[in-house]
């Protein structure tokens, strides 16, 4: 296939082994054995510029687990797992404690109706993007490399052209 990679910011070329399709969070991807990269890989559908079928045979590996593949990610994007702490001000725990926004979070009520969030998840742009639409309603406790990111990601939206 050919592929329009935003990463890469260039189309690619791929040989792609599909093992599921995949909808979430308003998309659909291609969950497949990508020869390029030789590992399983996500591929949103719509920027698939291109499909040519082959007759090559494969088998979806039997140790393949899709629960596996994807449970770190916030939604759909991957990356390094990592544990963060988050605290949530009143207004917005009142919100967020109603919610499972990922299966390992473990909320604690504290006190002045703030609720602690820890939860492990994929360490990328999608989780920054997801703790900057709470606003000042949130506080990154730990790590601090994803604090450190946050910060710069809000200086950067603030910031004058």
């Amino acid at each position: 296939m050919r592929y329009d990679s935003v990463a890469r910011g260039r189309v690619t070329r791929r040989e792609v082994d599909p093992y599921r399709l995949w909808y979430a969070s308003g998309g659909l991807y291609l969950i497949g054995y990508c020869h390029l990269r030789n590992e399983p890989r996500m591929f949103a559908v719509e920027r698939i510029k291109s499909v040519t079928p082959t007759e090559l045979p494969y088998q979806i590996p039997l140790h393949f687990d899709f629960d596996a593949f994807v449970e770190d990610s916030l939604t759909v994007m991957r990356g390094p797992r990592i544990e963060v702490e988050l605290v949530f001000e009143k207004g917005t725990a009142a919100w967020a404690k109603d919610r499972v926004w990922h299966p390992s979070q473990q909320l604690k009520r504290l006190p002045s109706g703030r609720l602690r969030m820890i939860s492990t998840v994929a360490d990328s742009r999608e989780l920054v993007g997801w703790i900057l639409s709470f606003g000042s309603g949130v506080r990154v406790v730990r790590p601090e490399s994803l604090c450190t990111t946050v910060k710069q990601e809000a200086a950067k939206i603030s910031a004058n052209p």
